[in-house]
Formats: C-alpha cells, structure tokens, sequence
C-alpha cells in the first residue's frame, strides 16, 4: 500500500500525515515500534531499502514515511521505484512532500504515485476555502467568529494556514479567558499584529543588505512580540513566494506595480514593496532561498531546542548569499 501527500500547503499537509501516523499507531501498532520515519536529508537509500524490508516487529504491518525523496537525483528515483516495486505486502508507504504536483509534473515516479488509490495535494488555500478553514479552526476551540472578525483577520494575516492557525488560537484562548466563545473583530483588531509583515520585510531588506546583525535583533523583535518560530517561518516563506512570483515577472518584462498586484492576486503595496527587493535578487536566488526555508520548517518542527539558532544561521546566510540579478 502506499500514500502520497504533498503540497504548498504544509500546515494542512502535515496534518494530514500526522493523523496518517495515528491511525496506524491506534489500529496496528500501539507500540510505535513499527514507524520509521526517513527524510532525504538525513538518510539514504540504504537505509530506506532496510525499512522497506525488514520485518515487522511482532506486528502485522509497519509504516514508512519517505519525506523528500521525490526530489532525489534520477537514479536515485529509480531504485526507489524499483524497491517499491518489490517490497513485502507488510510494508506500508508514505510519501510526503511539501510542494505542489506541478513541481513533479514530469516525473514517472510521482505520477507511478499519483495514480494510486491515496494520494492527496493540499494546495494553498483561497476562496471560501479560507472562511471554511478559519471557522473549522474556531470551532475546534469552542467558539464562533462572525463574518466581519473573519474578514478582518484575512486582511492582517493572509491566507497562510500555518498563521491562521496560530491566530486562531490566540483570539479563542483571549475569547475564553473573558468569558465569552465569540470572536468579536475588537478583538482581531487587539491581538492580530499586522505589522508582522512588515517587521518580515525588514529582515529580509537587512539580509539583501548583507546585515546578519540587524535581521537577528528584527528576528527578537517578532519573537517578543509573541510571534512563534514556526509562525516567522510561515511568514518568510509566504514572502519570499511573493517576491518568486514578481521577480519572475520582472524577468519577463512586467514592470508595472498594479499589473504584477493584479497578476500574483495581491494588493500593489505589497507588490510595490516586494519589487524594490527584488532587483537585488535574482530568480535562483530566490528560490535557493526557499528551498533553505522548507528545510528550517522541517528542523524547527524535528529538533527542540534549537529554534533560535536554527533561524539566525538561517539570516547569516541569507545576508552571505547577495546573489544580484
């Protein structure tokens, strides 16, 4: 059997992976004995071939998770398709990935994958997607937001889940605490800080202006703030998307702040913003840059302890880089 998840979407991704990993510990495997977690950057195909293989431990199954290989070199891919290809029926998979399908539109394995009976794609949210999952996440706490609190907290926060579930919280826990269970917009208004944005694309201009220094003490700043690691993250990375998408439309010959708003879908004073920063980068930059921060989401969520520096070697290199277009 195997699964694959993937998507932009990481916070409903990994959600998805997690409750995988429960119902496989609660039906199979109470021991936990029985789970083997690999990922590309720790682990070789070495040591995929002996999870695959080996036999369950007084079980009937066991469960293997494969995070980023997908995105291992050809060959490698290869003799992964192959192990699957011949592995015990004993041996359960899943794949995970935490980019969309488009970025393996070619691949014959992923689509090997993709043609299988669970396979999943969280993409990111929009629409009414994002009133769904605001209120979904409200009312796992026990409380109610009404349509204009709602809209407002899209307007501060955006449409990134892994803020909107922060935020979520953070107003039902401020609703409890008074009482009541209704999340009033008085209450976003007071606890939603939408000049987080801002504080991000200081650090960012600090990093591009090769200033470890100072996006370290902007980083302490968010964190005082009350901002959690994970929550900077989510925040760097929805930014460093934008500024993908406008450099790339820069490249292409867009120069006009409301044509590239109008394109990206976002408001032009951000788009304005992100285009003065990105003539500094160029498009392989950028993107070397998001693959630095996929892989401190993965550290942050895997190694305790270790949060704050794990970030700042993150500014020292950004600020080291300064590749200029």
């Amino acid at each position: 059997m195997f699964f694959i998840v993937c998507g932009e979407d990481t916070f409903r991704s990994r959600r998805k992976l997690t409750a995988l990993r429960e119902h496989f510990l609660n039906t199979r495997d109470a021991s936990g004995m029985n789970v083997v977690r690999l990922n590309r950057k720790d682990h070789g195909l070495d040591e995929v071939a002996g999870a695959l293989f080996a036999t369950p431990f007084l079980a009937e199954k066991k469960l293997v998770e494969l995070e980023g290989f997908l995105k291992a070199p050809k060959a490698d891919r290869e003799r992964i398709k192959e192990m699957i290809g011949r592995k015990p029926e004993t041996t359960i998979i899943v794949f995970y990935e935490p980019e969309g399908a488009d970025a393996f539109k070619d691949d014959e394995l992923f689509g090997l994958l993709r043609r299988q009976k669970y396979s999943e794609e969280f993409q990111p949210l929009s629409g009414m997607k994002v009133d769904r999952f605001i209120r979904e996440q409200v009312g796992s706490h026990g409380c109610r937001i009404d349509g204009k609190a709602l809209r407002e907290l899209v307007a501060l926060v955006g449409t990134d889940s892994w803020l909107l579930y922060h935020e979520s919280a953070k107003l039902c826990a401020y609703a409890a605490a008074g009482g009541g269970n209704a999340v009033t917009v008085e209450m976003v208004h007071e606890l939603v800080n939408g000049e987080q944005d801002e504080s991000v694309f200081a650090f960012l201009d600090a990093c591009t202006g090769g200033q470890p220094g100072q996006a370290a003490r902007i980083l302490e700043g968010l964190f005082r703030s009350g901002v959690s690691e994970l929550q900077v993250t989510a925040m760097l990375q929805r930014q460093v998307r934008l500024l993908i998408g406008v450099r790339d439309l820069m490249n292409r010959g867009v120069r006009n702040k409301h044509e590239i708003a109008k394109r990206l879908g976002v408001h032009h004073f951000p788009a304005g913003k992100a285009m003065v920063a990105a003539r500094t980068l160029s498009l392989e930059a950028l993107r070397d840059r998001q693959e630095d921060l996929l892989e401190m989401e993965r550290r942050l969520k895997t190694e305790s302890g270790r949060s704050r520096a794990i970030l700042n070697a993150f500014a020292a290199r950004f600020a080291a880089s300064r590749i200029v277009a």
